[in-house]
């Protein structure tokens, strides 16, 4: 049996999971605090009373007196909220290629699925920054990395650890001359995992998972 499971607070169940959104309020000492979790190492914060940005580490989960759920928007809403993040990203993007066209010109009331920006699965949305797998490929690594979309060059890399995980880097040069870019994150000796694609020169965002 995994006691970790059995005995985690309500409230980190909620925030670990991947569908749910990466902040939740709470009741703490009779205020209301908000939580959040970063997704890309697992850690779970609480912001500093008064204090839009700054946090701090979070473990003291029997304080919470209470927990205000979001108000679930319809599947419609959330869908169109993906899209629109998805549109935000891709316009910083020095790059081009198909899938950023099609991520431009989607339509809002349709899916990510649907419009065949992603796979549709759990990680849809979800965002890892380069500075983020830089810590765990090395600098040598992810310069090459950048190097290759910059000239358009292909380019994989070999297998790094990433939070447990089998990660790398790879870029794909297609016949028009334009790449498409990506991470993996997959299980150890396994070629099942995560997938994100380089959606601006900064973020890997959620795709597919296999």
């Amino acid at each position: 049996m995994d006691v970790r499971k059995e005995t985690m607070h309500e409230a980190e169940a909620y925030l670990r999971n991947p569908e749910n959104p990466t902040r939740l309020c709470v009741q703490i000492g009779g205020k209301r605090r908000r939580l959040f979790i970063n997704r890309d190492d697992g850690g779970i914060g609480i912001l500093g009373v008064g204090k839009r940005k700054r946090g701090f580490v979070f473990t003291d989960w029997q304080s919470i007196e209470k927990i205000f759920y979001p108000v679930q928007a319809s599947e419609e809403e959330r869908n169109r909220r993906l899209l629109v993040k998805y549109q935000r990203l891709a316009q910083s993007a020095s790059f081009a290629n198909d899938w950023l066209a099609d991520i431009a010109k989607a339509d809002t009331a349709k899916s990510l699925y649907e419009n065949h920006i992603t796979t549709g699965t759990g990680i849809d949305g979800q965002c890892i920054r380069l500075s983020t797998v830089e810590k765990y490929a090395g600098p040598y690594l992810m310069a090459g990395f950048k190097a290759a979309v910059r000239k358009c060059e292909d380019f994989h890399s070999y297998r790094f650890d990433f939070c447990g995980y089998d990660g790398s880097l790879w870029v794909n040069r297609k016949e028009d001359g334009k790449v498409t870019a990506g991470f993996s994150k997959e299980y150890r000796g396994c070629g099942n995992g995560y997938y994100y694609l380089l959606i601006n020169d900064e973020t890997f965002i959620g795709y597919d998972i296999d």
